[in-house]
């Protein structure tokens, strides 16, 4: 292996931050109101955080060449504890090479050892090529996935 996954350091915010930018070139888009500075905060923030964990993918000489969130949210009644898979990128160069594999391993472990019961991940409906990658990798479509950003008022 080639590469090594490592929980996010403080100091390291703005590595993880532009890893989550690659999820921006097509089929993907910059969120809305998206500010580079505003999301390494959060992502110091979150470092301190016992329900989240933040990993890098970083290549024998230092480079990030992948990342990966995972938060452990919500107690479902039906379901048990949910933790939620919030980004998964890796690095274009880099695909196809076991870093999404290891990233999306380290997420799960982590989620298991903090008592989740399943773990949720979201993609947005273009990115087929990650679909067949998470469905290789034993998970199973179980659901659409619908989203309000924004909170004013509807009828303005």
């Amino acid at each position: 292996m080639d590469f090594a996954i490592v929980r996010v350091e403080p100091g390291r915010e703005a590595d993880f931050v532009t890893g989550l930018e690659w999820l921006f070139a097509p089929p993907g888009s910059r969120p809305p109101g998206w500010d580079h500075d505003r999301a390494v905060a959060r992502t110091a923030a979150l470092l301190g955080d016992e329900d989240v964990a933040l990993f890098t993918a970083r290549a024998e000489d230092g480079e990030v060449v992948g990342v990966a969130s995972v938060y452990r949210d919500i107690l479902s009644v039906r379901f048990g504890r949910r933790a939620s898979i919030e980004d998964l990128a890796v690095h274009p160069r880099w695909r196809s090479r076991g870093v999404g594999t290891a990233l999306l391993t380290a997420a799960r472990r982590w989620a298991d050892e903090h008592g989740a019961d399943y773990v949720f991940l979201e993609s947005g409906l273009g990115r087929t090529e990650a679909h067949r990658f998470y469905l290789r990798e034993g998970a199973t479509q179980a659901a659409a996935a619908f989203r309000w950003t924004g909170f004013s008022d509807p009828d303005r």
